[in-house]
């Protein structure tokens, strides 16, 4: 039973380490970009004093090396996915999942001094820690995605009134974005107005959004603005089909999703209900069966 408490510990140490590198990369970056105030970063402790100058060096290092550059873009990409491209850059992230290796690796040793586990436990433990930011941002990066699905129908409907209301593009982007509140689409949405404002063309800062977000809905949108765009044709009546396209895919949606309800209950039945009812209607009959009168007359 100890070995197993230390084990458990053990593994909770090395998921905590991974983390606490995790989170204090993030926080660096945010108060580089002022999303909150420094006085109140420097308040985290002293892990974030003590492991931040390290990470920042070997990003540094990282990026100086032009082997690394692939694997800085596919980073990149994945940052820009998961809204965190302007508080992190792909050499820290690398040098985040090093640190957080040394950690598992740290831990795995640990763990085989203590329990004698074997190397492989030690790999793992080592493969754990590496992949976790990876897997953290993954996990970002789906919840971004469902949350710009989610809101995407409700705002292509505003667009689409405001384009028809006589509101040029840029201006239609600019109110819609204050109709849908605090979510990931609206600070796309805020960052392609920047893009317009700056001088890009509409056609290349609308497929830079929809390659920053991977959101195939999204993409099929802007697809179809771009090619009117290039046609020079109206936008309102273009906006008007995608519209009612998006609203019967989503009824679709919704209509697949509630035909799929009873066969995902079908193992919650299975597993828990049924056997507690044949366990109420058969344990008399089988305690019966057992005993000629089970009342002990």
């Amino acid at each position: 039973m100890e070995n197993i408490q230390i084990f458990l510990l053990s593994m909770f140490f090395a998921f905590s380490l991974g983390l606490a590198l995790w989170s204090m990369l993030s926080l660096n970056q945010e108060a580089r970009s002022g999303s909150f105030e420094s006085e109140d970063l420097f308040t985290e402790g002293a892990l974030f004093k003590l492991f931040l100058p390290y990470i920042q060096t070997l990003g540094r290092k990282i990026e100086s090396i032009s082997a690394t550059e692939k694997m800085r873009n596919d980073i990149l990409k994945k940052l820009n996915a998961g809204g965190k491209a302007d508080l992190i850059s792909p050499a820290e992230f690398i040098a985040t999942q090093v640190y957080c290796g040394i950690g598992g690796l740290l831990a795995g040793l640990y763990f085989d001094f203590m329990l004698d586990l074997g190397i492989e436990i030690v790999i793992g433990f080592y493969l754990l820690g590496f992949l976790m930011p990876t897997l953290s941002l993954n996990d970002t990066i789906k919840k971004r995605q469902k949350a710009i699905k989610r809101v995407l129908p409700y705002t292509l409907d505003l667009l689409t009134l405001a384009v028809e209301a006589g509101l040029d593009f840029t201006a239609a982007l600019t109110r819609i974005g204050r109709k849908i509140g605090d979510n990931p689409l609206n600070k796309e949405i805020t960052r392609l107005v920047r893009d317009l404002s700056m001088g890009k063309s509409r056609s290349q800062a609308l497929k830079d959004m929809a390659v920053r977000t991977g959101v195939e809905e999204l993409g099929i949108i802007v697809s179809a603005l771009v090619q009117a765009d290039e046609l020079g044709a109206s936008l309102g009546p273009t906006l008007r089909i995608q519209s009612s396209e998006m609203r019967r895919k989503r009824f679709d949606a919704a209509e697949k999703a509630a035909m799929q309800a009873p066969v995902k209950m079908l193992f919650p039945l299975i597993a828990f209900i049924f056997p507690i009812i044949f366990l109420i209607i058969f344990g008399p009959i089988v305690i019966q069966f057992y005993y000629d009168d089970p009342l002990g007359n």
